[in-house]
């Protein structure tokens, strides 16, 4: 597997940052600011700003610059609603039990989240999860936009849920996705991660648009 790049890093970083609400909707990103606290030239920071801008986390308007991208009323039901047929999508491309080195790294983002200590950890172990999943079908595209879908969906979930105290908890759904992977069972891991990414997002079930 290949370094990161200078400007992915600095992404990764602010990425990090945005979804947390470290970085909050409307801030300024300003290139001077990035280049010197990761002490680089202006170049990896605009090519970082720009892959924010690909992943729709930052906005670039005229005369105002680059800033977080808000979080408008609708986003969550595009998120789940594309989450809801992507990631099924996906997992539907698996036949029979996924191999050994494919079922580890399923299992090491599982045991991530039990051992998650705060929001920051348990969200990261849940999209290192739904990525796991989506890697089975062994398409780089749909997992790229997969990954995406579940960055917007952390961040949704600290504007709601991280001013509050949270309590560590094991993930139920994802165990049992887990348990029917390791056992073969494709059609109820789908059917398990369809009724967990609804659920997840609070829309009850008889609310999915129709195929």
């Amino acid at each position: 597997m290949r370094e990161p790049t200078l400007a992915e890093k600095i992404a990764d970083t602010l990425i990090h940052r945005i979804i947390t609400g470290e970085l909050p909707a409307g801030e300024r990103l300003r290139q001077e600011v990035y280049a010197h606290e990761f002490n680089t030239s202006h170049v990896p920071v605009r090519e970082a700003f720009l892959r924010l801008e690909i992943r729709r986390l930052a906005i670039s308007e005229p005369r105002r610059g680059v800033r977080v991208a808000p979080l408008e009323a609708h986003d969550a039901m595009e998120v789940v609603r594309m989450r809801g047929a992507l990631e099924i999508m996906a997992l539907r491309t698996q036949k029979g039990r996924p191999n050994t080195r494919q079922l580890n790294k399923v299992r090491e983002a599982l045991k991530a989240g039990d051992e998650a200590s705060d929001l920051v950890a348990w969200e990261a172990s849940n999209r290192a999860f739904h990525t796991a999943l989506a890697e089975l079908s062994l398409m780089p595209r749909l997992v790229a936009c997969i990954t995406d879908l579940n960055i917007a969906y952390s961040r949704q979930v600290f504007a709601k849920e991280g001013n509050f105290d949270w309590k560590p908890r094991s993930n139920h759904d994802h165990q049992r996705i887990y348990d029917a992977l390791a056992s073969g069972d494709i059609d109820s891991a789908v059917s398990l991660l369809e009724s967990h990414i609804w659920a997840g997002e609070r829309y009850p079930l008889q609310s999915r648009p129709n195929a």
